[in-house]
């Protein structure tokens, strides 16, 4: 598998040469909507992006951030968004 961790980038238009080049399955994006992407940028870098999960990162450790898994979810329909709660392990 190919993973993209964006890190606390923003969204951009090159996302979609990152999946032309290196066709990545799995996205981690920021969703908490401070300082990094929101879910509307997410589910656009989801688009750029190509991939078929994506592992939302940076939201719900402080109030100011405000994105969730589950309103992402409600703006891609072909992407599988995997919650991971802080500490748990997942196998993808």
């Amino acid at each position: 598998r190919t993973y993209y961790n964006t890190g606390d980038t923003g969204l951009f238009g090159d996302m979609a040469l990152i999946q032309r080049l290196y066709e990545p399955d799995v996205a981690i994006l920021p969703i908490g909507d401070m300082y990094t992407m929101g879910v509307k940028e997410a589910a656009l870098a989801l688009e750029l992006l190509g991939v078929s999960r994506c592992i939302p990162c940076h939201w719900g450790t402080f109030p100011a951030l405000t994105g969730t898994p589950d309103a992402l979810r409600e703006l891609v329909t072909d992407v599988e968004i995997v919650d991971i709660a802080p500490g748990a392990t997942i196998t993808i």
